[in-house]
């Protein structure tokens, strides 16, 4: 198996799927600058119905927000026509009118995308269909930590569908990991990429939040696997590769770990193939120097075994 041939398409493949939704959200995050840039508040009305709606309450409880929401509007309506019969505070209300219009003009020359700021600190930069998050959008989750100075916002950008991370998008987390890649229902599902903050990152397939399907891992010292992963582990079919692109081992993977069988390449000149178990050689195998067999037999935890004892046992009676 040659790195050439195994890693380099199938990175290339997965690597155009990320950058093709780099580029879908690149338009966003300038309309994203430009809200913050402007201050383009949503309305209170608005604000309310979104954040009451995320708390998850009770249809009847947004109608009644929505009335009690509606009343104060008619009422700043009804103060506003008070104002206007009083010739020397006509000024005043120029400036509310012009103030409410130049909002609104503001909200439609971004693509109505506004800054929906909640009580708890949270904040949604995007659009609103029927009063839920629709399109490509912004949610930052308030630090949880206010006095860490060093903390990192935890961020989703990306496509909603009626208020759930579904599509294409990515996520910052408080830690400094990033996945970009696909969501759905509020969870990274299908290709995907994670970069971790210790230099790792996975490329590949992903199944409600874990890594799943085929995927590649790159450690930050170079090493790389590509091959089956389970319930975000290196379960299945696998291959590791050293940082020059040599192979590795080649084989069966058990829940992170070399186990079934498999060739383990010390370098050009030594290997092993034969059974292994939780990453050990264990079963039968066969040792090869210079490309022929030294050894062939049972292993026990790493090491030869005949009749039950290690080569260390037979040469210490030997001698």
């Amino acid at each position: 198996m040659s790195l050439s041939k195994n890693y380099v398409e199938l990175y290339n493949s997965y690597f155009n799927e990320i950058d093709d939704i780099k580029k879908n959200l690149k338009m966003f995050k300038l309309k994203k600058n430009n809200a913050l840039k402007k201050g383009i508040f949503a309305s209170e009305r608005e604000v309310l119905e979104l954040e009451t709606q995320l708390k998850g309450e009770s249809s009847e409880k947004i109608e009644k927000l929505k009335e009690i929401t509606k009343e104060k509007e008619e009422y700043i309506e009804s103060q506003k026509e008070e104002i206007s019969k009083n010739e020397n505070l006509a000024d005043v209300l120029n400036f509310l009118e012009d103030s409410d219009e130049d909002k609104v003009d503001e909200a439609r020359e971004n693509d109505m995308v506004q800054i929906y700021r909640f009580t708890n600190g949270d904040m949604y930069i995007g659009r609103l269909l029927d009063g839920k998050m629709i399109g490509i959008g912004s949610y930052i989750f308030s630090p949880e930590d206010e006095e860490d100075e060093g903390a990192i916002n935890t961020e989703y950008i990306g496509n909603f569908v009626n208020g759930v991370r579904e599509g294409k998008g990515s996520f910052t987390f408080s830690n400094g990991n990033e996945y970009i890649g696909n969501f759905k229902n509020n969870k990274s599902n299908g290709i995907g990429r994670m970069k971790y903050n210790n230099g790792d990152e996975y490329l590949g397939n992903w199944l409600d939040g874990k890594k799943e399907g085929i995927g590649m891992y790159t450690w930050e010292d170079g090493y790389i696997y590509i091959g089956d992963f389970k319930d975000s582990r290196m379960d299945g079919m696998g291959s590791c590769f050293n940082s020059k692109g040599e192979l590795v081992y080649d084989g069966e993977w058990k829940k992170g770990q070399i186990h079934g069988n498999g060739r383990y390449i010390w370098n050009k000149n030594k290997s092993y193939e034969g059974e292994f178990q939780q990453g050990q050689k264990h079963g039968t195998g066969t040792f090869y120097l210079n490309g022929e067999p030294v050894y062939t037999g049972t292993w026990k935890y790493d090491k030869p075994s005949i009749f039950n004892k290690s080569f260390e046992d037979i040469f210490d009676k030997l001698v």
